[in-house]
């Protein structure tokens, strides 16, 4: 088990993308603590749900709010 700040290094992330990451529920993490706790991580379990997740698929803007910003 690994912390944000060695998870962010492997990834070549911030750990502001960690914690997002975590809150999303992108990535697997485990709270070790009262509260909030402590983020821990299986560094495998996180490197296997990154290759199985589908890319985000950007969806195009409706025409009344796209047309402003041509």
């Amino acid at each position: 088990m690994i912390g944000v700040k060695e998870l962010a290094n492997l990834l070549g992330v911030s750990p502001k993308t960690v914690y997002a990451m975590a809150d999303d529920e992108r990535i697997p993490c485990y709270r070790i603590g009262l509260g909030r706790g402590t983020l821990r991580f299986d560094p495998d379990e996180v490197l296997k749900s990154l290759k199985h997740r589908k890319p985000n698929r950007c969806e195009p803007l409706p025409p009344s709010i796209g047309k402003h910003l041509l």
